[in-house]
């Protein structure tokens, strides 16, 4: 089980540590470090990638159409109607981050 590190979002409230917390649609499902339920990272039933905050961040932010294992397998992010260009990266932390 690896976290994900989100870095480079134009809505910075998005950049930082997601931490796996169970699945959802057969992939891990991962949560902000420190966060209760969002921002997430989620994959959906329709096969994407999303990458989705909530109060003022009005919901998906960003998204990957890749049907892939996990989000850092992603090779391209866009931003949605309610993301901030650029779009982030997103990398797997290594043991020693964990």
């Amino acid at each position: 089980m690896a976290d994900m590190i989100v870095s480079g979002a134009g809505s910075s409230a998005v950049n930082g540590t997601y931490v796996e917390n169970g699945t959802l649609n057969g992939k891990p499902l991962y949560i902000m470090q420190g966060q209760v339920d969002y921002p997430r990272i989620y994959f959906d039933s329709a096969g994407s990638w999303y990458i989705y905050a909530y109060n003022s961040y009005k919901g998906l932010l960003y998204y990957s159409n890749e049907s892939v294992d996990t989000p850092d397998l992603c090779t391209t992010w866009n931003a949605s109607i309610f993301g901030t260009a650029p779009a982030p990266t997103v990398t797997a932390a290594s043991s020693s981050q964990n």
